[in-house]
């Protein structure tokens, strides 16, 4: 098995279990939600076209789509995931589909989002040519990502305390790194070369809400495939010590609200236009 392989098997397999479906509806739902806001407002389908929303996940984005009278499909790969955004988005239409290999035909949508999905993709580059060729020309695409490794919040605390207290012993297949395409000069070349036109960047300060210090570390382990394989394989006393480290930083640094914290979780909406 390679490791592109091995990493589009671990994401396949860590997504469809209900449990991490559960986990991150849950433990990133303030976060996804301010970020869907922002994506519908971002493709600005107009009422009765049809609007593609990509890597769906508990269907925020769909849900904001159909209240601005988009006619929606939301697509995702988990059907974990499908159960949970049926229950968020029921207006839409829900296909258990790749994004690498759409079954949809040429310049089928008006629209397309992607609501922090593109990290998931195997190989970036397709699945976003797939994407230029169900859109039609004039057609927006827009997508969020967070922010990673350097910023100030719940990633850049996370990749902190695993680089700092992890065992370096632990890793990952090699696949896309998680948080690159919030670079527009990492974006912006990618795009053009897939068919997209007028990309820009806008930062968002999006926050998740804990309801105690340590929940944060269980936002990552229960809800994130990537973070919850690297916490899942440490050493106990090392789960331990990057437990307490990320509980720290929620005390220390996050924001009293509702007996518990809102945690920064900064991320960034990405948008171009089909040529």
């Amino acid at each position: 098995m390679t490791n592109t392989e091995a990493f589009e098997r671990m994401e396949r397999d860590g997504w469809q279990d209900p449990g991490i479906a559960k986990g991150y509806a849950e433990g990133f739902d303030l976060a996804t939600r301010q970020a869907a806001e922002v994506l519908a407002e971002t493709v600005a389908p107009d009422p009765g076209l049809p609007a593609l929303d990509l890597c769906t996940g508990h269907g925020v984005v769909a849900a904001e789509l159909l209240k601005r009278g988009a006619v929606v499909t939301a697509l995702d790969f988990s059907p974990a995931m499908l159960e949970l955004a049926r229950r968020t988005a029921p207006g839409a239409t829900f296909v258990e589909g790749d994004v690498m290999a759409m079954t949809f035909p040429d310049q089928s949508f008006n629209a397309v989002s992607i609501g922090f999905g593109v990290p998931h993709f195997p190989d970036p580059g397709k699945g976003l040519r797939e994407v230029a060729r169900v859109l039609n020309p004039g057609g927006r695409l827009a997508f969020s990502i967070w922010r990673g490794k350097g910023s100030n919040g719940a990633f850049g605390w996370l990749f902190e305390a695993v680089g700092r207290l992890g065992d370096p012993a632990v890793t990952l297949p090699d696949g896309p790194d998680a948080h690159m395409f919030a670079e527009k000069e990492i974006a912006e070349p990618l795009l053009t070369a897939c068919g997209f036109t007028g990309i820009t960047i806008l930062e968002l300060p999006s926050r998740v809400f804990v309801s105690s210090p340590e929940k944060l570390f269980d936002a990552f382990d229960k809800g994130a495939v990537r973070a919850a394989s690297l916490l899942g394989r440490q050493p106990e006393n090392r789960r331990s010590a990057i437990r307490a480290e990320l509980s720290r930083r929620v005390q220390d640094e996050g924001t009293p609200e509702n007996g518990g914290h809102l945690v920064p979780a900064p991320s960034v909406v990405v948008s171009a236009m089909r040529a």
